[in-house]
């Protein structure tokens, strides 16, 4: 493990003035990854990507409901992240959304969010025909 280099002031008086400064052990690998993130981004010791990842996870209403499922499945915040992540990127034709969504003009995220939409809409009418053709109500 290495120690990230997040500089910690040690003055008193200046620490209210600054707030946390928290210090991440983290691996070789992850460091280098960070690293290289920052030069993508300009050469930046702070990367804004990272930075708001974290704002997500920690901080958004999307980032407190994925806390709260982590602790409601007792696992970890990453763990629960992961199974999110996986849950949907396999089952989802990215490229054709994409391609939908550059038709469209919209951007592919817009896209998926239409789509799912859509899909409700159709499943719920679909459900509702079928209720009515079990009960023998016209429909």
């Amino acid at each position: 493990m290495v120690k990230s280099s997040v500089p910690q002031d040690k003055s008193p008086s200046d620490s209210s003035d600054v707030g946390c400064r928290p210090t991440f052990y983290m691996t070789a690998e992850l460091l280098e990854a960070l690293e290289a993130q920052c030069a993508v981004e300009g050469n930046r010791k702070r990367s804004p990507f990272l930075a708001e990842i974290l704002e997500l996870l920690l901080t958004s209403d999307v980032g407190q409901t994925l806390r709260e499922s982590a602790q409601k499945h007792r696992r970890p915040l990453l763990h629960e992240l992961e199974a999110n992540l996986i849950l949907f990127n396999e089952h989802i034709p990215t490229e054709r959304i994409v391609e939908l969504a550059e038709a469209s003009q919209r951007n592919p995220d817009q896209m998926l969010v239409r789509l799912v939409l859509l899909g409700l809409r159709i499943y719920e009418r679909a459900v509702s025909l079928m209720e009515s053709d079990i009960e023998g109500r016209p429909s």
